[in-house]
């Protein structure tokens, strides 16, 4: 059994971890760490675990006794752990999964977390991981297969609306209670000309990682899915001559061996993968008024939770540790 440890484990992320985590048939989750909530048990803070685990928050999380480490919360917790620790992870072999996004720049050796391109890097001997942001990876499963034909050479118009989800900031009180709360805050950035800037900057790093030749660039708008608890849709435009049919093969071909997007031929909803690990992409063409111009529009769907979180650390999981990557990831919509 691999024996697992969160860092972070009362935020919503470490949340959706610990749910995938107790039900992985290879995985012992041991350790739950926030100096938060030191003492209090998982379901107390995470609804829907009551019954499922035992397991009480811990102050600290160290290397011994765990195989693999998810460092989830804020990015300075993730840069302080590694600090700390680092060379004591180096020496164990421990795997690394960091979930906040402080090391997308490749330091400590991170390997971009984008499963669908950096799979046979996370095989081979990779021992950490940073995984996307949840737009980023909504943004980045539409281009891959362009990039990857190196099809890419105009600029890139983008729309992501992610949901507003529930995560909570303020310390648990008996009179902030957060198995009762309702209390809401973004996981995601939320139309933030900032935030825009940064995840822009990470899908053009990306995007040049597959296809060298791309230097147009993204021009990224960050909305509001409205009141979903759950999902980010994405609508990319892309200038572009190619015949339709021909670009529907180049995607089936693209994501014929991966185990979590898939092309289909009418436009997907949020609710399609709630709860699950799947990409939903769809492609048709447009005509922009005023240009004539033919432009691609690709439109994914994925839980910002599951694919643009939890559920892709968890795949990063079994492919460093060279599991198939649906273990613990056989997840039905929970809409329907």
């Amino acid at each position: 059994m691999i024996k697992v440890g969160i860092l972070g484990a009362d935020t919503t992320a470490a949340g959706e971890l610990i749910r995938i985590l107790i039900n992985h048939p290879d995985v012992e989750l041991v350790t739950i760490a926030s100096d938060n909530e030191t003492g209090r048990q998982a379901n107390t803070v995470h609804r829907g675990l009551i019954g499922d685990t035992d397991l009480s928050f811990t102050p600290e999380l160290t290397p011994q006794g765990h195989d693999a480490v998810f460092l989830c919360g804020e990015p300075w917790m993730a840069t302080k752990w590694m600090a700390t620790h680092h060379e004591a992870a180096a020496a164990s072999g421990l795997r690394i999964i960091d979930l906040t996004g402080a090391f997308r720049d490749g330091s400590y050796n991170m390997v971009y977390g984008l499963p669908e391109h950096n799979r046979k890097a996370l095989v081979r001997g990779a021992r950490c991981a940073s995984i996307p942001s949840p737009a980023a990876m909504a943004i980045e499963l539409a281009l891959f297969p362009l990039a990857k034909n190196s099809l890419l050479d105009s600029p890139i118009a983008a729309i992501v609306n992610i949901a507003a989800t529930e995560a909570f900031t303020a310390p648990a009180s008996p009179d902030n209670d957060r198995s009762t709360s309702t209390r809401l805050d973004p996981i995601a950035p939320i139309a933030n000309r900032h935030d825009g800037e940064i995840a822009a900057r990470e899908i053009n790093t990306a995007m040049q990682a597959i296809q060298p030749t791309f230097t147009s660039g993204i021009s990224l708008h960050l909305g509001s899915n409205g009141t979903s608890p759950r999902g980010i849709t994405a609508t990319v435009d892309v200038p572009c001559s190619i015949p339709l049919p021909e670009l529907q093969r180049l995607y089936s071909e693209a994501y014929s061996d991966h185990n979590f997007t898939y092309p289909i031929p009418t436009l997907p909803t949020v609710a399609d993968v709630a709860n699950t690990n799947k990409c939903l992409l769809h492609l048709n063409y447009i005509t922009p008024p005023g240009t004539g111009l033919p432009t691609l529009r690709i439109t994914t769907v994925i839980d910002n939770l599951l694919k643009g979180s939890a559920g892709t650390a968890v795949h990063c999981l079994n492919l460093l540790f060279g599991l198939s990557e649906r273990t613990g990831l056989s997840l039905k919509a929970s809409v329907f």
